[in-house]
């Protein structure tokens, strides 16, 4: 990395190329701090490449089929502002959106730059900071507060770096196969790969975040078995030592137990799915979105208005966390879509992503690329039906989710 520092200061026209390359590298660090930052970074690099794209009239990085998908879907969000309940509350979101397609497509340049010249590079850096991550998060477990001295404000969650937002787990999961596609490609023994998987794996139940516990072990479980079709047997046992450890971790340690069994699975068995869900606060969210829904079918209360909508009397019922409905979002992405921007915004965004991972799926399985591989599984855990998760357009998840999109692109050959 010196000698391109070096190499690169000397070159006065590769200014804009290291600008880009060191705000890229240090994207998982600034996921890590505060909002403001995460949002001041991200523009910065949109910013940067725009002023590098009026330059040098490279416009061809968006002659592709994932570009006019990224635009199909923006136009949708603009359309909905003309159904929107609230403008005021849906303008910024829905015209905002550009930088999302701009960010894509600046990590795209940076990854793909001189035939992935910096590839290497950024997936070091990345699997640093993601390992510095790893041993902070098991600092506070074993401790009671992280390297910086943060102590989380409940007891059963882990927030590391966050402090007091309780979110880390997505990020985690998040950069978790990213940083064991790295591994894989740079060490000499690939049967350690297994022993970090596992330790990756136990970090995240620690964690304590129970729907991107879930995430995570199904990407990993699907990413070993796709990764190559050798090994069968050696697959086995890792996946029957990694259901041991996380029996013995839920049996042993009363605040897993707490929160997987107790609380979780218990319930289930006792209720069924239904009824459990009917005394969640996620199940209130869950049924209020649908009431939304029903509401307005066509093109929903328009984004950012689920807040505002839910605390209507005409959403009360007799269950019993029906108080406990009203939220900024649904906690679900295809509750929140169908809710927010109807049938119309919901089946627009799923042309847009199942057509945007067909394209990339055809493409892994010519080149077999394992950063291509752990996105696609990313952005495929990301959307699954009835699991809980972020706002789809707020600030910390988007970032995260966009980022592992530009990946799935940037591998991408005609």
């Amino acid at each position: 990395m010196l000698k391109y520092l070096n190499d690169t200061l000397k070159k006065k026209k590769d200014k804009i190329h290291f600008t880009l390359l060191i705000l890229t590298t240090l994207l998982p660090a600034t996921l890590l701090m505060p909002t403001l930052i995460l949002n001041a970074w991200t523009i910065i690099i949109s910013i940067i490449f725009i002023i590098h794209l009026y330059i040098k009239k490279e416009y061809k990085i968006f002659d592709n089929n994932f570009f006019y998908l990224l635009i199909f879907f923006w136009i949708s969000l603009i359309i909905n502002l003309f159904f929107t309940s609230d403008l005021n509350n849906s303008i910024l979101r829905a015209l905002g959106f550009i930088k999302f397609i701009v960010f894509v497509y600046a990590l795209k340049y940076v990854l793909t730059f001189k035939n992935f010249r910096y590839e290497k590079l950024i997936y070091k850096i990345w699997f640093t900071i993601f390992c510095i991550v790893t041993l902070d998060l098991l600092f506070q477990y074993i401790l009671g507060f992280n390297t910086l001295g943060f102590k989380s404000p409940w007891n059963l969650r882990l927030g590391g770096f966050l402090n007091q937002e309780l979110k880390i787990g997505h990020y985690y999961y998040a950069f978790a196969l990213l940083a064991i596609s790295y591994f894989i490609n740079s060490a000499k023994n690939n049967n350690i790969i297994y022993l970090l998987i596992i330790l990756f794996l136990t970090i995240s139940l620690l964690i304590g975040e129970r729907s991107n516990f879930i995430k995570m072990l199904l990407m990993i479980i699907f990413f070993i078995l796709l990764l190559n079709y050798k090994n069968f047997l050696k697959k086995i046992i890792i996946f029957i030592i990694g259901f041991l450890i996380f029996i013995m971790s839920v049996s042993l340690n009363e605040m897993l137990k707490y929160r997987y069994y107790d609380t979780l699975a218990q319930p289930i068995f006792d209720k069924g799915i239904t009824e459990y869900m009917n005394e969640t606060q996620y199940g209130a969210h869950y049924k209020t979105a649908i009431k939304i829904f029903k509401n307005y079918p066509y093109f929903g209360v328009g984004l950012k208005n689920f807040r505002n909508e839910s605390l209507k009397d005409i959403y009360k019922d007799n269950t019993l966390a029906n108080n406990l409905r009203s939220s900024t979002h649904p906690h679900q992405l295809h509750l929140e879509f169908i809710s927010e921007t109807g049938i119309f915004g919901y089946v627009i965004f799923l042309i847009f992503i199942i057509c945007s991972l067909v394209l990339s799926i055809k493409n892994y399985l010519t080149n077999k690329n394992k950063y291509q591989l752990a996105s696609i599984l990313f952005v495929i855990v990301s959307i699954l039906p009835l699991i809980p998760s972020g706002s789809f357009f707020t600030s910390y998840v988007a970032t995260i989710f966009w980022i592992n999109y530009a990946i799935m692109i940037s591998y991408q050959k005609k």
